[in-house]
């Protein structure tokens, strides 16, 4: 079991604010703070094979090196969740066994037992254990006693940069919008940093600025369905826009529960370490379709999507691109957070735009009040199909089909 890259809890986030700006309090790796990563890498290094309860719990002594606490524990939960545990077996039924047997001995004991220890030794002896076996074995598939099984190879310097990216993605969870301009002319940069986009099932309004790239992102802020989730869709393009070498980002924050909105600036400058893994990332349920195509429709060929431009200057970015009988289909995938464009998209199509786009509507999009009629709409009708959470071979060949 591997906890999983994860974000900071808010109680661990550390920022300032003054004049309507917020600045997260990014580490460098002075001599003190390199030495506190280190005692943390080395703690946990050597617990391989104790349970997370334990070794929480031995941590204190290196927590408290620190200046600040909350940094420790900050690195401490990113160190954890890089971690990976043994699954323990289910203690479900040893559970009802021995509370079973304990309470039938209460029920027909004259008086209560005067000593715990004893009592819990008789009860391990009916079921053929030892009170210690017992007492290690009752509990053992809570989330405390998961054994430690590997601690990722990263350095000290590596943890830190972890550290500086997770405290700036902690804040954009409650970004109302992210605006985002990429200077790099590495045009292979562009479509993978796009595509990363799209894998996110981000909202954005994507478009040239001069040589440059402006994206416009929809931020959890202002999604009503599951923002919670969206918002953390939101903080994972983080890593993948860090790869880029000349970029800025501006998100308006609520950092305080129900306080004002305040400009969050993030650039090459903040010194963010990207993560070139979320660059290469593809969702399983669209490698799963990849590899449905290849076995089902050997005819039909796979491509790079294009980008395509519409007369307003916005730029479309295909989730798939296919080619049957010399003819080249993108398509383009609305799910329940990409419903505000959606009526955009199909009116632009029905102005002649973009002949070869395929729009696929999730189900809960097409099912809302104000969408229903457009799927009724003759160019859905003709160039639209419908899908739950992944586009079927079936849906997609019989648009291709009419087309």
């Amino acid at each position: 079991m591997n906890r999983g890259r994860s974000m900071l809890s808010k109680d661990l986030l550390r920022f300032s604010t003054a004049n309507g700006e917020v600045r997260p309090k990014l580490l460098k790796p002075t001599p003190a703070i390199v030495t506190l990563a280190e005692h943390l890498l080395a703690h946990w290094r050597a617990g391989v094979g104790q349970t997370i309860g334990e070794l929480e719990d031995s941590s204190s002594a290196v927590l408290h090196e620190a200046r600040s606490l909350q940094t420790a524990k900050g690195l401490q939960k990113l160190l954890v969740d890089e971690c990976t545990f043994r699954e323990a077996t289910s203690c479900a039924e040893l559970r009802e066994k021995a509370l079973v047997a304990a309470a039938l001995r209460l029920a027909s004991a004259t008086t209560m037992p005067s000593d715990p220890d004893q009592h819990r030794g008789l009860i391990a002896a009916e079921l053929g254990l030892s009170a210690i076996e017992l007492r290690q074995q009752l509990y053992g598939d809570l989330p405390h006693a998961a054994v430690l099984a590997t601690v990722p190879s990263l350095t000290a310097e590596d943890l830190l940069a972890r550290y500086n990216l997770a405290q700036c993605q902690g804040l954009l969870l409650s970004a109302r919008e992210l605006t985002v301009t990429i200077h790099d002319p590495d045009i292979g940069l562009r479509r993978k940093l796009l595509k990363a986009l799209r894998w996110q099932r981000l909202l954005a309004d994507v478009r040239p600025a001069g040589n440059a790239l402006c994206l416009v992102i929809s931020g959890p802020g202002s999604v009503l369905d599951q923002a919670s989730r969206y918002g953390l869709n939101l903080a994972l393009f983080l890593p993948a826009l860090a790869c880029a070498r000349h970029w800025q980002a501006t998100a308006w924050i609520s950092p305080e529960r129900g306080g004002a909105q305040q400009e969050l600036l993030l650039s090459d400058e903040t010194g963010l370490r990207g993560d070139t893994r979320f660059l290469g990332f593809i969702p399983p349920e669209i490698r799963a379709l990849e590899s449905d195509i290849t076995t089902r429709k050997p005819a039909w060929r796979r491509s790079e999507p294009q980008l395509i431009g519409m007369a307003s200057g916005e730029l479309v970015v295909p989730d798939l691109q296919l080619e049957s009988n010399g003819v080249t289909h993108a398509v383009e995938l609305f799910h329940r957070w990409h419903s505000v464009a959606l009526t955009r998209r199909l009116a632009q199509l029905a102005a002649g735009e973009a002949p070869g786009l395929i729009i696929g509507v999730d189900r809960a999009v097409a099912k809302q009040r104000e969408h229903a009629a457009l799927m009724e709409s003759p160019v859905f009708i003709a160039r639209g199909f419908l899908f739950n959470d992944l586009p079927t071979i079936r849906a997609l060949a019989g648009v291709i089909e009419r087309l």
